[in-house]
């Protein structure tokens, strides 16, 4: 036996560097160390420096398909590299227990055989111990072959133990990595659920300057439109004082002949739009105003139609008079009778005459004095109407407005209860997603250190 077959093989998987030969077996994982004729076989575990040096920059934009692939891939390629390394395992183990079986079948298979391992076991103890040693009997270098024969049982023995530890310790690891790979996949599930609530939020803060813009506008229109119904009130206010100063009184505003005409024309020829009720007033001074309550009652229209009728009546009844002049002067010349009595029924004709003339000019006066206040009136009216209606509808909207103002105003107060508690779970995400982030380089060095440590006192 040569002085290689001597020596035992152990097997140890750790996750540290050192010790290692630099004839580039370090990068393959295996690393051999002799120590005292015992050579040490130290499979390195996979190293982490490229999960650590990976920067973080290049996970944020990738996406959520793009990550699950990726780790996909280091998943495939770390259990791809745990079979090379087992098959590896395997084979030195297989070749470690060929090496023993050989070792032993020439220990017990003849006399020569264990003359040959003595004479091995000699020449290897003579390499180890001193010099005094090499002078001992054959019967003393039999009884050390035997030892040495039960020493290798016990390293075999020995042997088993540290390989259930190393399969042990690979599970661990096994079980560390993939951990480890869940831990950085929910790191990035985090990491894009942050990115999405970071735009959500981003938006939101848009969509909230856009509703305070929209909200400060209609201030801006509300306080206008409250300014333009300040001034049509002070309009109407003004209107009321300039006519209790003129001594004005306003007459009319019930519901006029012709309105009621045309609704009920709207109402017969089937139109689906109803007239709306014209209502006229005018401003006439107070001898007019008595004139036309002596008329009647009722629209400005219908008494003024009632003054028109009575000058009409007026002047229907002049006209008989003077065709009952006319008469009366021609019976008179065909009769002849006495020029005194002839100039009595002339005077007193010439009278009434007189008396319908001078009534009907006052009528005619008036008519003429009533039709021109009524059109000055109605001038009036249609613009103090305009005014009126403008002023209403300017306080509908602003009525409108105001309601939409404070509808926008609580909407926008629980916009911002929202964005609130929004930023609280925000905070809390950035927390959580700090925390994994920094888990894996916290555990992994603490792990590292421990394999270490327990490889170390299995070699030793």
């Amino acid at each position: 036996m040569s002085e290689e077959e001597g020596r035992f093989v152990s097997i140890v998987d750790v996750t540290s560097e050192s010790g290692c030969l630099s004839d580039g077996s370090a990068e393959s994982g295996v690393c051999l160390e002799e120590r005292e004729g015992h050579t040490t076989i130290i499979r390195l575990g996979s190293s982490t420096s490229e999960d650590d040096e990976e920067p973080d920059g290049i996970v944020q934009y990738l996406g959520n398909q793009e990550a699950e692939a990726r780790l996909a891939a280091r998943r495939q390629a770390r259990a791809e590299a745990r079979e090379i390394r087992m098959k590896e395992i395997e084979r030195q183990q297989k070749e470690a227990d060929e090496n023993a079986d050989r070792i032993y079948d020439i220990y017990t298979s003849t006399p020569d055989g264990v003359g040959r391992t003595s004479r091995v076991n000699s020449s290897l103890n003579s390499s180890r111990l001193s010099a005094s040693n090499s002078y001992q009997s054959s019967r003393r270098s039999s009884e050390d072959s035997l030892e040495e024969t039960a020493s290798l049982r016990d390293v075999r023995s020995e042997l088993r133990e540290v390989e259930d530890k190393f399969r042990k310790a690979m599970v661990g690891n096994a079980q560390l990595d993939n951990e480890k790979a869940a831990a950085v996949y929910q790191v990035e599930l985090y990491k894009d659920r942050y990115e999405e609530l970071e735009e959500e939020h981003n938006q939101l803060q848009r969509e909230q300057k856009e509703k305070c813009r929209q909200l400060e506008q209609m201030k801006r229109d509300y306080v206008r439109l409250q300014q333009d119904l300040a001034a049509a009130l002070a309009a109407l206010a003004e209107r009321d004082r300039l006519i209790e100063e003129q001594g004005l009184v306003i007459v009319g505003g019930e519901t006029s002949s012709s309105a009621t005409e045309s609704d009920e024309d709207d109402d017969k020829g089937g139109g689906e739009k109803k007239g709306k009720d014209k209502h006229k007033k005018a401003l006439v001074s107070s001898d007019m105003a008595k004139l036309l309550d002596s008329v009647g009652h009722g629209s400005l229209d219908v008494r003024l139609k009632k003054l028109a009728a009575e000058r009409n009546e007026l002047q229907d009844e002049l006209r008989h008079v003077k065709l009952e002049l006319e008469e009366e002067r021609a019976k008179s010349n065909r009769s002849g009778s006495n020029p005194a009595d002839l100039e009595d029924i002339q005077r007193e004709a010439n009278k009434q005459l007189g008396d319908y003339k001078f009534k009907l000019q006052k009528a005619e006066q008036d008519v003429s004095t009533l039709q021109a206040t009524v059109a000055r009136l109605d001038g009036q009216v249609a613009r103090y109407k305009s005014a009126a209606e403008t002023s209403e509808r300017s306080e509908d909207e602003l009525k409108v407005e105001r309601r939409k103002l404070q509808r926008e105003l609580r909407e926008c107060q629980a916009l911002y209860s929202e964005i609130s508690t929004f930023e609280g779970f925000v905070a809390k995400a950035r927390q959580v997603a700090t925390f994994f982030h920094e888990l894996p380089e916290m555990k992994e060095p603490v792990l590292r250190s421990n394999l270490i440590d327990e490889s170390n006192q299995q070699i030793f």
